[in-house]
């Protein structure tokens, strides 16, 4: 039998190859823009086009993992998703391709809820936190490669040669780890190596639970911030610090950098200590956002090295989260629906993914000017932190109690 780890290993690295394809689309938004000739607005439109199959698809997705396995809906939402951003590399016009993304977004929506499924089949609690932080850094490790490779390619072949480079990487675990995955098709063993099943909440339990309301609402938050940072972050080390298109993919790089490293660390740290209080994580992570997002406000700063520094502690914020947010989830769904309540968490950040760069470009324009958006991300990020400080007790003992 394959060891966990392993197959951990291999789910890892497709979710990077996958986030390779779904994330480069933020650094290449400069390009996207010069291509198609976009205002700064419908910038807002390009990553949330991403994640609105999502909003429809990640409950659907979630039940999908628990009752088809991990291997057929995983590796099956790769499939989409790169078929998809194929197509968009050769779509005529804007709406299009926005209508490509709509696409591959659907086969992404089931991605994050077979992963959490497959934490829980895979490791016993006192391995989630960390086996959830490896596996979350494979998204941001993805993102960070397709900030170094992806403006290049652009430059050099053009923005669709680099939208076809995005789809030909989604493709690539799709093709190769259909065997290794075996282990996780449905009906496998639903614990390796000795683990532990845990308890389960019922399908819809979760609706009659004020605490987990609050929980997945606050997923919304974090994810306005997320996307925030995705959609303009490149454009604001453009237009407010002075970067060229490789300077601004290089910020968002070191920003993919911070969130991998932080999801890592602070899986492995919610495992060891307050593993009993995990959101208190959440607590930090929305702490250290607010921190830079008022920097960003109040002092651009353009040095390359401070600059780095502040986007790698962006990526903190605005990333690091996830990893805790999908293994509180994951653990109230527990064995019989861990499918379906990590797509309940999918689906409130996909709300908040939608709704942010619209939030911070309706801001921008508004105020003509980066202070206004910043101040009020940062706003939203202290109050991340205060609804965890206040209902994270009650959140956690869903989880215990479960």
């Amino acid at each position: 039998m394959t060891p966990r780890w392993l197959l951990l290993g291999v789910l890892t690295a497709s979710y990077g190859a996958g986030a390779f394809g779904m994330l480069g689309i933020s650094p290449l938004s400069p390009s996207l823009v010069e291509g198609f000739a976009l205002s700064r607005l419908q910038v807002a439109f390009i990553i949330p086009s991403i994640y609105l199959g999502g909003l429809f698809f990640s409950m659907p997705g979630g039940r999908l993992a628990d009752r088809l396995g991990v291997r057929t809906s995983f590796l099956g939402g790769l499939a989409l998703g790169a078929a998809a951003l194929m197509a968009g590399a050769w779509a005529p016009g804007f709406p299009t391709f926005l209508l490509a993304l709509f696409v591959a977004g659907i086969g992404w929506s089931v991605v994050n809820p077979a992963l959490g499924r497959a934490i829980i089949d895979l490791f016993p609690a006192r391995e989630r936190g960390i086996a959830m932080g490896i596996k979350q850094m494979g998204l941001t490790l993805g993102g960070f490669a397709a900030a170094l490779v992806l403006p290049a390619v652009a430059a050099l072949l053009g923005w669709r040669a680099a939208i076809v480079t995005c789809g030909a990487v989604v493709a690539v675990p799709v093709v190769l780890t259909w065997r290794t995955l075996a282990p996780l098709a449905a009906g496998a063993p639903a614990v390796l190596d000795g683990g532990v099943v845990s308890p389960s909440v019922g399908a819809w339990e979760w609706l009659g639970r004020p605490a987990l309301i609050v929980f997945f609402a606050t997923g919304l938050v974090l994810g306005m911030v997320q996307a925030a940072v995705l959609s303009y972050l490149p454009l604001y080390a453009i237009q407010a610090l002075g970067f060229d298109k490789i300077g601004a993919g290089l910020l968002v790089a070191c920003s993919q950098a911070g969130g991998a490293v932080s999801r890592l660390v602070l899986g492995a740290a919610s495992d060891r200590w307050l593993t009993r209080r995990r959101s208190l994580w959440l607590t930090l992570t929305g702490a250290v956002g607010a921190a830079i997002f008022l920097v960003y406000a109040a002092h651009p700063v353009s040095s390359p090295g401070l600059a780095g520094a502040l986007a790698f502690a962006s990526g903190v914020g605005a990333y690091g989260w996830v990893g805790i947010f999908f293994v509180v989830s994951a653990e109230v769904g527990g064995r019989r629906s861990a499918g379906l309540l990590s797509g309940v968490a999918f689906a409130s950040i996909v709300v908040g993914l939608l709704v942010g760069p619209a939030v911070f470009g309706l801001l921008l324009v508004r105020a003509d000017s980066y202070v206004l958006p910043w101040a009020v991300f940062a706003g939203l990020a202290v109050l991340v932190s205060a609804a965890m400080l206040a209902s994270g007790p009650a959140i956690d003992r869903e989880r215990e109690t479960a």
